[in-house]
């Protein structure tokens, strides 16, 4: 049990209440592995009118595609979110107006059909905010059951999602903050917070993958460290996301408070990162692939990720300059592994971070800052808008 904290959401952010404890999170036990009683199968055919049905069927064809870190069969971005919005109205407005939003950006700005989107999605964006928060002051004051605390996180950072398409960065940011918030008052609050199912697995991993990026690039506030349980179904690329946020901790212990760095943590996050990427690379041997081609893709995407996070590592807790050379042949090893990424298509906003770290050791080299910069405009081109770069910004 961690010391006692208090959180909120305050009522100006939009969300209409304030969540408040007083006692630490309780700790979480093992997936148990346990399922929502919402359809098995996702369905899209029943909406009864054709603007839900057109842009329903563009977040399971092509947005949820985009959101996954491996799109396939068992995406839950597809697998977990359509049922959810199927059975819940604020996960379903919140949903439209991803899909909306997303749609269009596909017309020329001006074009009468953007603008009419662009409108859907403002709407739906509005209603999923206050269905949001009906259900918290729902939540907080009659009490909740799983299913509403999942519906109340899901739709949240798909609001979060919906805000980087564009907005500043207060929005999302807000966004991010009350799916934080949300998880750990759904983790003390009900009795059964110790045992989690896939969705809520897979959520809590969403919320802490989009918070270890925001935190990247910006000094806030010194946040706890947390890490969270690993299971091959909902982990693609957790192991180096929990070594990147120990790095960004150490970090911000080092910046806010002058603690000294351990000389031995080194050789521990690099050993931890080869463990990482032997488990990566033996997971896409068990992972279910439409071809070779995007698994030999995904292999190279792993050792891409490897020598991103060597880097970002010694950026961290090597700091004298010593491996400056080293560093540098890690940066060619990403640009190696990236010309034999056939499949860029189904990674591309999982190249975001590492092209981004590689930049960083492009100083002083104007070719290879034309690399990066081909390279993620490549990546633009394929995922659109809708991707982690405004994380990055």
């Amino acid at each position: 049990m961690s010391a006692p904290r208090r959180a909120s959401i305050s009522a100006d952010r939009g969300y209409g209440l304030i969540l408040r404890w007083n006692q630490g999170v309780a700790s979480r036990g093992r997936l148990a592995g346990r399922q929502l009683p919402i359809p098995s199968t996702p369905t899209i055919d029943h909406y009864p009118d054709a603007v839900t049905s057109e842009l329903m069927h563009h977040y399971h064809r092509i947005v949820s595609a985009k959101l996954a870190w491996v799109d396939g069969p068992t995406n839950p971005w597809r697998q977990v979110i359509v049922p959810l919005a199927g059975a819940s109205s604020t996960v379903l407005h919140a949903v439209l107006a991803l899909s909306s939003e997303d749609l269009a950006v596909r017309f020329p700005i001006g074009h009468p059909r953007r603008q009419q989107l662009q409108l859907v999605s403002m709407c739906r964006r509005n209603q999923a905010l206050s269905s949001v928060a009906r259900l918290l002051c729902h939540m907080r004051q009659e009490g909740s059951s799983t299913s509403q605390a999942q519906c109340a996180l899901a739709a949240t950072l798909i609001l979060y999602n919906v805000e980087l398409l564009g907005a500043a960065s207060a929005k999302w940011r807000m966004h991010l903050e009350a799916a934080r918030v949300i998880r750990q008052w759904k983790d003390h609050a009900l009795t059964d917070a110790g045992r989690e199912d896939e969705i809520d697995a897979f959520l809590i991993y969403e919320q802490y993958y989009a918070s270890v990026f925001a935190g990247l690039t910006t000094f806030d506030a010194l946040e706890e460290y947390e890490a969270v349980p690993l299971t091959d179904a909902n982990a693609i690329f957790g192991d180096f996301i929990i070594i990147i946020s120990r790095a960004t901790h150490v970090e911000r212990l080092q910046y806010s408070h002058g603690h000294p760095i351990d000389s031995s943590l080194l050789r521990t996050m690099t050993g931890d990162l080869e463990a990482a990427k032997a488990r990566m690379l033996q997971l896409s041997l068990i992972l279910r692939w439409q071809t070779d081609q995007a698994c030999s893709s995904f292999q190279h995407l792993v050792w891409i990720f490897y020598y991103a996070s060597l880097i970002y590592v010694y950026h961290v807790l090597a700091r004298d300059g010593s491996l400056d050379t080293t560093r540098q042949s890690w940066r060619d090893s990403i640009f190696a592994h990236l010309a034999l990424l056939v499949d860029k298509r189904s990674f591309a906003h999982d190249l975001v971070w590492p092209l981004f770290i590689a930049g960083t050791e492009c100083r002083g080299c104007p070719q290879k800052q034309e690399v990066v910069a081909h390279e993620i405009e490549l990546v633009m081109e394929i995922s659109g808008t809708l991707d982690r770069r405004n994380v990055l910004s």
